[in-house]
């Protein structure tokens, strides 16, 4: 059985039913965290150029555009809903391939819930069908392989296939359609890492969405693709990892990716809008403040022992800009030290030109440690103080981490965040929180839709 096949036969044998409760819940609380990010991210300088360009290529408006009271093509939807939910850096993400899951695969099935019609148990299932497919895949391309390592940012290769795989399910496709939509999207699938600190990287994420609702369709339609695009001998796998191991796509839902609980495999939700590498170095910072009542003022220098492979993501070593900023631990470290925190209003392109932050962002020094494991993104930081004393910690379970998850309020709370960063109104903000933790209770999607965008 070709591999293709392979995916397609767990794609369209899994329903509703064969999802447990807890993976339902854990879906659920995802949809309502990249939901929230998409909201917060309608007022960033992307948007201009996105619309403008969705106005100039026309087209059937039929799916809503999330936080507006704008629609688009189903394929123009699907893009500008990823981009909106990638641009702050706030979204999930799971080391098992370095990415982030939600947000690479949801605005595809979205967008072909509302044009094609389909319940709350339809969507809940299209996720949980999409991630799962993510899982197998980091698996045999970046935990067992070097498709990351080369280079490719697996939101926007891996995160395709997530996206066909979950539009196929939406669209209830048949076995043989389904292997042909994970072929097309075998054409489409990309992003690299090069692009990281600009417009470009949202982009991955949107593009995702967009190749997998438009592998879909055209596999519905009866468009075909070659039955080895993944594993072939000059397939997708060879052409971008020199190692892989095909042995690893199955026993699918054995455990569910989703439900992982080790932080090396786990799903991990975002307390802070940078890449998700960096949340820890933020806690640990917090933790020695707090420890040692060290405040930005007692600062000489600080130390942060990094493993030299996150030293690729972390390129930005004097950010100019809040794009940038999100892959700057030097700024993390300062803007910690001077506001306590990492939020969303901590990291906009004026605060990043303020010269008290530039100051202390100079004083951060990164030093490669090879003795940290990869993955996940780890490291060592040490504080030292004017007076001569240093204190150090080492690297925690964040917040957000199976280890040390984020309650139902803390989510609520987020959500809101970013709503009111954009003044989102807030009974509609209220109203999406009810529908999307209740996702499996309603039959169609126009509810929710009207309640995460400005339409009346």
């Amino acid at each position: 059985m070709h591999l293709t096949e392979k995916l397609a036969e767990f794609i369209t044998g899994t329903g509703y039913a064969d999802v447990p409760p807890e993976a339902r819940s854990r879906a659920k609380a995802c949809i309502l965290d990249c939901v929230g990010v998409t909201i917060g991210g309608t007022r960033q300088p992307i948007v201009v150029p996105v619309m403008a360009y969705l106005e100039q290529i026309g087209g059937r408006e039929e799916c809503s555009i999330i936080g507006f009271d704008r629609r688009s093509s189903v394929t123009g939807a699907a893009l500008m809903n990823g981009i909106l939910g990638h641009v702050l850096d706030f979204d999930d993400s799971t080391p098992v391939f370095t990415g982030h899951p939600t947000v690479a695969i949801l605005s595809a099935i979205f967008a072909l819930a509302e044009k094609f019609g389909a319940s709350g148990k339809d969507i809940v299932t299209a996720y949980m069908v999409g991630t799962e497919v993510q899982w197998r895949l980091g698996d045999a391309m970046a935990t067992c392989g070097d498709h990351y390592r080369k280079g490719w940012h697996s939101t926007g290769t891996i995160g395709a296939f997530g996206a066909a795989a979950a539009a196929a399910r939406v669209l209830a496709l048949d076995k043989r359609k389904t292997a042909h939509a994970l072929g097309i999207v075998a054409s489409e699938a990309g992003g690299f890492q090069e692009q990281f600190g600009t417009h470009c990287k949202s982009f991955h994420a949107g593009r995702a969405n967009e190749c997998g609702v438009r592998a879909a369709l055209l596999a519905r339609g009866g468009f075909e693709s070659s039955g080895t695009a993944l594993e072939g001998k000059v397939g997708y796998f060879r052409l971008v990892a020199d190692e892989y191991d095909v042995e690893k796509i199955g026993n699918f839902a054995q455990p569910w990716g989703l439900l992982e609980p080790t932080p090396k495999r786990s799903m991990n939700i975002k307390m802070a809008p940078i890449c998700g590498g960096g949340i820890g170095t933020i806690e640990n910072v917090q933790f020695l403040m707090k420890t040692h009542g060290i405040t930005a003022e007692d600062v000489d220098f600080v130390e942060c022992f990094v493993q030299p492979k996150e030293l690729d993501l972390v390129q930005y070593h004097n950010p100019q800009t809040s794009l940038q900023a999100k892959f700057s631990m030097e700024y993390w470290v300062a803007m910690t030290l001077l506001e306590g925190r990492v939020g969303l209003r901590q990291i906009t392109d004026d605060v990043v030109q303020q010269p008290r932050v530039r100051d202390l962002t100079k004083r951060v020094r990164l030093i490669p440690d090879p003795s940290i494991p990869w993955p996940p993104a780890q490291m060592r930081i040490k504080i030292h103080l004017n007076c001569g004393r240093a204190y150090g910690t080492e690297y925690q379970a964040r917040k957000g981490t199976p280890a040390n998850p984020m309650t139902e309020s803390e989510l609520i709370a987020k959500f809101e965040e970013c709503a009111e960063l954009v003044s989102f109104p807030q009974q509609k903000a209220r109203d999406a929180v009810r529908i999307l933790l209740n996702m499996e209770q309603i039959g169609s999607v126009t509810e929710l839709m009207r309640s995460i965008t400005l339409q009346r």
